[in-house]
């Protein structure tokens, strides 16, 4: 039973756990749209968010975190969000239809009222 107790405590510690550093948003970040929600995958490069309002038309939208764009995110943190349904906002571009991840916040509590595109 020990044994058991003290494989949750490590999982529990590692998913919301002190991290190293979060990663750095980009120099242009607040001049990008922004949708709040929930997500549903994470399976770099593919993320998918449930918003909290749906996006035209839209109840999931799939992201792609780019090449480039990928210093950006922490995976394990990312997870431990879809994990338990902590919200999430993503800020992103989007380009020929396709939306591209760039950034992720966590999103403010109340952020199921609002959105930022």
């Amino acid at each position: 039973m020990t044994l058991v107790a003290l494989a949750v405590a490590s999982v529990l510690f590692w998913l919301f756990g002190p991290g190293g550093s979060a990663p750095e948003a980009p120099v242009n970040v607040s001049e990008l749209p922004y949708v709040d929600g929930t997500l549903v995958e994470v399976a770099p490069p593919k993320l998918v968010l449930r918003p909290f309002r749906p996006q035209d038309g839209r109840d999931e939208l799939e992201f792609t975190i780019r090449e480039q764009d990928k210093r950006h995110f922490d995976v394990a943190h990312l997870r431990s969000h879809s994990s338990v349904g902590l919200p999430t906002r993503l800020f992103y571009i989007e380009q020929s239809g396709r939306l591209y991840a760039v950034y992720k916040q966590d999103a403010p509590a109340n952020s199921s009222r609002e959105s930022g595109s």
